[in-house]
């Protein structure tokens, strides 16, 4: 197992196939998120004639698909998926390479690795770390990715509503100024979900395999990672759910909201605390989703292929 240390672009391999996989299946969820969140902003603008405030609209899931293939037929569920690919693949891979990394680095430091514990499958590929270096270790490979891969996010978001129409990627890169806009949201938002998705991916991983070793219980390395994803990423995204809030409307209509703490407290003005947790149905099915094809196949797929290196 130490062997794969030497070639750290298996990585970057893994993580990229992974990302191109679930960006094609799972960026319907994106588009119809963004249109709702923009729908839920947009209806907050309506003024009665009287100066009062009127309640917002609800924007649903179905009313959302039924508009959007009204206008661009199914196919247009996947709109953004090519910026979204874009951004996805490399910033998966890189994501991926520099976890691995990082983790190489404490792993040196304590001088523990994923060898002591090569005999169960279920064990992650990556050095065992410590629960503190594990949320550092995500917050750190989260965070640097992010901000390489900030302007093509800025892209993607736009392209998927419609407030801004875009015909063509190259349209919507040039006429962005702010490319970096949400990025103070999108790094308190990815860096802690990052970590305390490591943290409890780790976690529940070691937890299940204590369980199949004490009951002398046979499970599946893959059933293993995509149970340990799955609980990751639902306790990270409902964690972290109001910063990707703040992030859309920063990257819509940087025109109103300027930075984190003033979205924030004009978010808090017009809808209150359930504001922070607008579009939360959709993102965690969509994340729950991703993290268990992208860490199932990750995993699966730098095995293999340490495996054919061995032969």
């Amino acid at each position: 197992m130490p062997e794969e240390k030497k070639d750290p672009t298996v990585h970057f391999i893994a993580g990229a196939v992974s990302a191109l996989v679930s960006c094609v299946a799972l960026q319907p969820f994106d588009l119809i998120k963004t249109r709702i969140q923009q729908q839920k902003q947009n209806h907050l603008l309506v003024i009665s004639k009287d100066g009062r405030r009127l309640n917002p609209l609800n924007s649903t899931i179905v009313s959302t698909v039924k508009e959007i293939t009204r206008k661009d037929s199914v196919l247009g569920l996947w709109r953004g998926t090519v910026p979204t690919i874009l951004r996805n693949v490399p910033g998966q891979g890189l994501y991926f390479l520099t976890l691995s990394e990082i983790r190489r680095l404490f792993s040196q430091r304590r001088s523990i690795s994923s060898a002591k514990v090569k005999s169960d499958e279920s064990v992650s590929l990556l050095p065992v770390l410590s629960k503190r270096e594990n949320l550092i270790a995500g917050m750190t490979a989260r965070a640097t990715v992010g901000f390489i891969m900030m302007p093509i996010t800025v892209v993607k978001v736009r392209y998927e509503s419609n407030i801004y129409n875009y015909k063509s990627i190259w349209e919507a890169l040039i006429s962005i100024v702010r490319l970096f806009a949400g990025y103070g949201a999108t790094a308190i938002r990815d860096a802690p979900q990052a970590g305390l998705y490591i943290l409890f991916y780790e976690n529940a991983k070691t937890k299940i395999g204590e369980w199949k070793t004490t009951n002398s219980y046979s499970i599946a390395s893959p059933v293993i990672h995509m149970s340990s994803a799955i609980f990751a990423s639902v306790a990270a995204t409902v964690t972290t759910q109001p910063f990707d809030m703040l992030k859309t409307r920063m990257q819509l209509k940087p025109y109103k909201y300027s930075n984190t703490w003033q979205s924030a407290r004009l978010v808090f003005k017009e809808e209150g605390i359930i504001g922070f947790f607008d579009g939360l149905t959709l993102r965690l099915a969509r994340k729950t989703i991703q993290s268990a094809i992208v860490w199932t196949m990750y995993e699966e797929i730098v095995k293999r292929i340490l495996k054919l290196n061995d032969n």
